[in-house]
């Protein structure tokens, strides 16, 4: 009989699987993840065409963007710097042998760095690089909106993701998981950032969702040149399977889904702030499109 209720979406998907009718009086219901996929699968909703629920639906926003510009920025100083060649060296005790991998860096300030996924994360992450001196461009489907400061996270947008492709040194994707974004950037798209196809050959790193593109679609673009080095924060499968060839590749970092963690302190801030705008009849922030699902 709840009005409100706060809750993981994957449970809330498992109770409307056993009972559609499970929530009679909801009227707002506030996740504790940003990812709200688990709520859009078939047998969550229904069979395709079934009206969506009537009640509004919320993600826990807001707070993962420093968290996950955070990482990104260090996985890319610390691909650029040859971190890893360094920690080889150190335990090898051998002064700067590699020689090539921790002296042949680019200063952040020359790249340019295409971020997938223009919303609240995708312009922290664009502010934090730009801190650095990068050039950055944004891609989403529809056009940039402005930020809660009032200007654009980003020097430049496109609605083009073959574009935004060529243009990244780096190129990180934010993209959420819904029935629009699966299988983006599997088959060839990748190939639009070769160098063949007027691109960088960037390095691609993924901290939105696993399914945006399959984990054996990473291997080939890596082999055919398509990108120079993988940086997977999430993957199509969770855990990665031990037996994944990912795990063996010297041109990818495995990281298990830890850019930007749901801290429990942080749930009550943004639920009593949706609450207030909740009781003043304002419209409430992080709103769930059942149409486009996110």
């Amino acid at each position: 009989d709840a009005e409100i209720l706060i809750c993981e979406p994957m449970v809330v998907a498992s109770l409307l699987r056993h009972n559609p009718k499970a929530f009679p009086r909801l009227r707002w219901c506030q996740s504790t993840y940003a990812g709200v996929d688990p709520l859009f699968s078939p047998d969550a909703l229904g069979v395709p065409g079934t009206p969506p629920p009537p009640w509004t639906l919320t993600r826990f926003a807001g707070c993962f963007g420093p968290p996950i510009a955070e990482w990104c920025i260090a996985r890319i100083i610390a691909h650029e710097r040859g971190f890893a060649a360094s920690a080889s060296d150190e335990a090898a005790r051998s002064w700067a042998g590699s020689r090539e991998a921790v002296t042949g860096y680019r200063y952040l300030s020359s790249l340019t760095v295409a971020i997938l996924g223009s919303g609240d994360i995708g312009g922290y992450i664009a502010r934090a690089v730009k801190a650095f001196g990068a050039r950055t461009v944004g891609f989403s489907r529809s056009p940039q909106r402005k930020d809660r400061e009032g200007g654009c996270a980003f020097d430049e947008h496109t609605t083009d993701l073959t574009e935004a492709l060529r243009a990244g040194d780096y190129v990180v994707s934010v993209l959420p998981s819904t029935h629009e974004t699966r299988g983006m950037l599997g088959g060839e798209m990748l190939a639009f950032a070769s160098k063949e196809r007027g691109g960088k050959c960037p390095v691609f790193i993924n901290v939105g969702r696993g399914d945006v593109i399959g984990d054996s679609n990473i291997i080939p673009a890596l082999d055919r040149g398509y990108i120079s080095a993988a940086i997977l924060d999430v993957f199509e499968t969770e855990p990665l399977p031990k037996e994944s060839p990912l795990w063996d590749r010297s041109d990818v970092v495995v990281s298990p889904h830890v850019s930007g963690l749901t801290l429990a302190s942080d749930v009550p801030k943004v639920f009593l702030a949706n609450y207030e705008r909740y009781e003043q009849c304002l419209e409430l922030n992080y709103v769930v499109d059942w149409k486009k699902g996110y």
